[in-house]
């Protein structure tokens, strides 16, 4: 399985004693590298056992992660996942909520900014239909919700997410 000796992350050689205390400090046992193994998650070094010890990335997280839809994720994602709470349920509403083209960054972002499917769901419904996440970052940004679109509408705003951003910020129609 996994060579405490070598660092194929950087290509240097890393004090043995160090790298064993730092095993032995986060308990990666072989158990671990085992079960990551177990995955058929591909090629794992020293330092991704150390990260999935960290974040509690294990062979079951990573499984459901890959049948939600998001089949070629590495270490670095798993550990944003868990980071930002995004489980195979989340994953599996981005989909159903029409995002199945969108790379796994655009699952991050809707977390960070707080994106939902009641969000989306209130912005579809008050006409803004054709939206990527890019778009929805947006809205949310400039705290365009609902209600603000229904008065932008009623003030002339064509709905579009620029203009609408131009509203907000005072700019639109000068």
């Amino acid at each position: 399985g996994f060579d405490f000796e070598a660092d194929s992350s950087t290509g240097k050689n890393r004090d043995l004693e160090e790298r064993l205390f730092a095993a032995a400090t986060l308990n990666v046992t072989t158990a671990l590298a085992d079960d990551l193994l177990s995955a058929n998650f591909g090629k794992l070094d020293v330092e991704d056992l150390f990260k999935a010890a960290i974040f509690k990335v294990n062979s079951e997280f990573m499984r459901e992660m890959k049948a939600s839809g998001f089949p070629n994720l590495g270490m670095e994602d798993l550990v944003k996942a868990r980071i930002f709470k995004i489980d195979a349920g989340f994953a599996k509403q981005v989909v159903a909520m029409g995002f199945d083209k969108e790379p796994f960054e655009s699952l991050v972002k809707m977390r960070i900014f707080k994106i939902t499917p009641e969000f989306i769901t209130e912005v579809r419904n008050e006409g803004l239909t054709n939206l990527d996440v890019e778009d929805i970052v947006k809205l949310r940004i400039f705290k365009i919700d609902g209600a603000f679109i229904r008065q932008a509408r009623a003030d002339g705003v064509p709905l579009e997410v620029e203009k609408l951003v131009q509203k907000r910020i005072g700019v639109w129609g000068k």
